[in-house]
């Protein structure tokens, strides 16, 4: 029996979503493994064989955590010389749609990204131009599209169980970008990936009303140390978000906002604090995750003569973690070329609705069709 090679994997962002939060405190929300490292020591099919990171301190916190010693610190040089077939891209989403675009060019088969993928339309067309002409597989990493809870709940949707999707809302105070990234796509998934044709939406700006005032950055360093992230301004006459003195970062909080699909459902996404909530309601019951994937439920209403009967169903997730779906997921693209739950095309999706918003707000909550049109609106997230 010939044993087939393993794919080579090279990892682009020795950090935490990397490797380095396996060790975290409490543990994660999602099933472990959950950083990249981890995830793939799981898969037999592939194999990491070199990790790219910048920082000193940080390639030597993953080179002892992981016990791995071909790290570098120029990832062109690593793609060069390690050839590898999967790439993972782990770093903060400013310097994404470069390295994409450079891997999906010199050889690179397959590609998972973490989001938020970019900071402006403008390079999301870039990246999917370069997948698309070089016909490279990808992944993208909003994980609850690769959670079995999540992925039952769609099902259960698709085959009926609520009737006609109607609505879907989300329940969640976060960052545009960073954070709303995971919640754009989680409501499209659970509606079947429709496509998005308008939105509507305002921003939560420095000194706004929603301005929590105490948001937290990236973690930084070998300490892996956060400092307080402020949020940005808005400058209505360049239409450019700008940064809190001192950080590159100008992501704002996303206040209510809705977006319309095709198929005539909705969305609405309202700013509270809590842990994330979804749910979608249809003309015969409503589905919903509550508590972010820790309560997941079916309520269907029965249609009979004298009154409705309620039955409800518990969804209680198994399996691997997203991260390990998300990469099997992208080995199976690459051995049968069956697409992943997460390609390049519903990724665009998400991001037209995404900077749409953001649009809307600039143009005073007016109403912004999708496509956007003007590509050029650059909002730098980690």
């Amino acid at each position: 029996m010939v044993t087939k090679p393993k794919l080579r994997v090279a990892i682009i962002g020795g950090g935490r979503i990397g490797g380095l939060l396996e060790d975290e405190t409490p543990p994660n929300r999602f099933r472990k493994p959950h950083g990249h490292f981890a995830a793939y020591q799981t898969v037999p099919d592939v194999q990491v064989v070199a990790v790219a990171q910048r920082s000193p301190e940080r390639a030597e916190m993953f080179k002892k955590r992981w016990g791995i010693s071909n790290v570098y610190t120029d990832y062109r040089q690593m793609i060069e010389k390690e050839r590898p077939d999967i790439v993972s891209v782990t770093t903060q989403a400013i310097y994404k749609a470069e390295i994409i675009v450079h891997a999906a060019e010199h050889g690179v088969k397959g590609i998972f990204a973490e989001k938020a993928l970019c900071c402006s339309l403008e390079e999301a067309d870039r990246i999917y131009a370069a997948l698309k002409k070089n016909k490279v597989a990808f992944n993208y990493g909003a994980e609850r599209r690769q959670h079995d809870g999540y992925q039952r709940l769609r099902e259960a949707i698709a085959k009926g169980d609520i009737g006609e999707p109607k609505y879907a809302f989300c329940f969640w105070l976060s960052d545009l970008m960073k954070h709303h990234s995971h919640s754009l796509d989680t409501i499209s998934f659970l509606l079947g990936d429709p496509k998005p044709v308008w939105c509507e939406g305002k921003l939560i700006l420095k000194g706004d009303a929603l301005d929590p005032g105490n948001r937290m950055g990236p973690r930084e360093g070998a300490g892996m140390t956060q400092r307080p992230l402020p949020m940005p301004t808005l400058d209505t006459k360049s239409r450019k978000f700008i940064a809190p003195e001192g950080m590159p970062f100008a992501d704002p909080y996303l206040d209510f906002s809705r977006i319309g699909y095709d198929n005539g459902t909705e969305a609405f996404i309202f700013p509270l604090s809590r842990a994330t909530d979804f749910e979608v309601h249809g003309t015969e019951g409503r589905a919903f995750s509550w508590d972010d994937g820790q309560d997941i439920r079916v309520r269907s209403v029965s249609k009979k003569k004298g009154g409705g009967d309620v039955v409800e169903k518990t969804i209680r997730p198994s399996g691997l973690s997203p991260t390990v779906n998300t990469i099997k997921d992208l080995v199976r693209e690459l051995q049968t070329g069956e697409r992943t739950k997460g390609n390049i095309d519903v990724t665009m999706q998400g991001l037209e609705a995404e900077f749409g918003l953001a649009y809307s707000h600039i143009e005073g909550n007016k109403r912004i069709p999708l496509p956007v049109k003007d590509r050029s609106l650059y909002i730098p997230n980690h």
